[in-house]
């Protein structure tokens, strides 16, 4: 959660904040100094808000809040004078936090030489938003980029932050359905999205699509580190089922997504539980008293044919099963579009190392940041294992995993082999957790996989290993 800044006085900062409150943004707390208490509407929810009122302009009283770590300040006041003081205040306090300052006034040459050396101001010029708007009212005037077409949201710019699942990522590996990417700007740079582009931190994307599409990938480009299952969803769901499955097998299931439930930044643990047995297993389920672990039995329900259904409404972000439930079920859970972690014959809590295998780098490197992502907190090393019996050129996707690496503060183990198939290395490992891109061809039965070089096709030669299936956007 990050801490924002707001100093805020008169009309226009009265309704930035009335807007902000109905934002009902929960994701970072907002420090809010107003020396007129009039400007805050006492009807709204203050939730994630702290107020203080006093004048801005008084640097001992101004720093008593604002001295230690902030993301940004913004500074919205109708007063020029209090409005210079308050930004020099501020840079007293911190040369390199970001600042947002409203300007409605005519600077003199001393002001505009200072604001244009600060690398960390961003200034939001009232006089020529308004102008703009205006503008779009008279004949015969070209439109501006910020209200072209259907002015329904189909034109959106999103700043990449640092820790964003789209950092040093290529953008030919970035599936693009329904919207794509028109410019890239950085610094002053303009770069045209060509397939090799990397995406660096703090490049500003504009992007242009379905409206509704391109609200899910601003909130996926903001997403940031330590946020597995999402952005898939929140929740874990386990599939037991007590009438195909063995105590054993039901008592690891358990015991596998209690583990991942104490590691993984999920909200709440799902227990689906169909065709419930009088038993240990069962008494040890009706036994958890954490209000976030939901154990849900299905006494009725002659198959899973339900399950689906109920998967889309609870925001299911992982599912869990065991080996056999997995490969029997294939097509159901490739269907439901969500990563699926099938176990393997030892503990989650014994894996030491999580494992890609892969040819081609595209389709990895689409999901390597959901993939580090688990990884990390998991607390398990990583190894990417490329077979590279084409000799190809893999300078794209060793600077990609490299610099995601960096990213996660995580190293990236990177084996390349021109001749030795890794499967015949890792085939008698346990302790795996082995990534696989959970694509449409594994509902199929495949009796060629054996003689394919793809290395995602042979999959099953690694299935005593946990697996986590990653769907592939199509």
């Amino acid at each position: 959660m990050k801490k924002i800044l707001i100093i805020a006085d008169g009309i226009l900062a009265k309704n930035f904040l009335s807007r902000l409150f109905e934002a009902k943004s929960n994701s970072h707390h907002y420090i809010i100094i107003a020396q007129n208490k009039e400007i805050i509407d006492t009807q709204m929810n203050f939730e994630n808000f702290s107020f203080y009122h006093f004048d801005p302009t008084s640097f001992s009283k101004l720093k008593s809040v604002a001295d230690g770590y902030f993301s940004q300040f913004c500074i919205i006041t109708q007063n020029k004078a209090d409005a210079l003081a308050s930004y020099e205040n501020l840079r007293r306090i911190s040369t390199k936090t970001e600042i947002v300052f409203m300007n409605i006034w005519e600077q003199d040459d001393a002001q505009d030489k200072i604001f244009s050396a600060d690398k960390h101001l961003s200034i939001v010029d009232v006089r020529d938003i308004a102008a703009s708007r205006l503008m779009d009212y008279l004949p015969d005037v070209p439109v501006l980029a910020d209200n072209i077409g259907l002015s329904e949201g189909e034109i959106m710019e999103v700043k990449v932050p640092i820790g964003s699942a789209y950092m040093y990522r290529h953008i030919n590996s970035i599936q693009q359905k329904k919207w794509r990417i028109a410019l890239v700007y950085r610094g002053s740079e303009i770069i045209l999205p060509k397939p090799s582009v990397m995406i660096h931190p703090n490049d500003t994307l504009l992007i242009v699509g379905d409206p509704n599409v391109l609200q899910n990938v601003y909130r996926s480009i903001k997403r940031e580190r330590g946020q597995f299952p999402n952005p898939f969803g929140s929740n874990i769901y386990t599939i037991i089922d007590m009438r195909v499955m063995s105590d054993k097998r039901i008592a690891k299931l358990i015991d596998d997504s209690l583990f991942l439930n104490s590691k993984l930044n999920n909200k709440r643990l799902i227990f689906k539980i169909l065709n419930p047995t009088l038993g240990e297993n069962l008494d040890r389920l009706k036994a958890i008293k954490d209000k976030n672990i939901i154990v849900l039995m299905d006494y009725f329900a002659r198959d899973n044919s339900n399950v689906k259904a109920e998967i889309a409404r609870a925001d299911v972000g992982l599912l869990v099963s065991d080996d056999e439930y997995f490969f029997k079920f294939q097509r159901l859970f490739y269907e439901t579009k969500i990563p699926v972690l099938k176990t393997g014959k030892i503990s989650l809590q014994n894996v030491r190392q999580g494992v890609i295998l892969g040819e081609q780098g595209e389709e990895i490197e689409n999901q390597s940041a959901v993939i580090m992502d688990c990884c990390t907190q998991l607390d398990i090393e990583m190894k990417f294992y490329y077979f590279d019996s084409k000799n190809s050129d893999t300078a794209e996707l060793s600077e990609h995993f490299e610099s995601i690496s960096n990213l996660f503060s995580k190293r990236i183990i990177i084996e390349n082999d021109e001749e030795k198939n890794p499967l015949i290395k890792l085939k008698g490992s346990d302790d795996l957790l082995h990534f696989v891109m959970f694509d449409e061809k594994f509902t199929h039965t495949d009796m060629f996989a054996f003689l394919s070089a793809d290395m995602n096709r042979l999959y099953k030669k690694l299935s005593g290993n946990s697996q986590l299936f990653v769907p592939t956007s199509e």
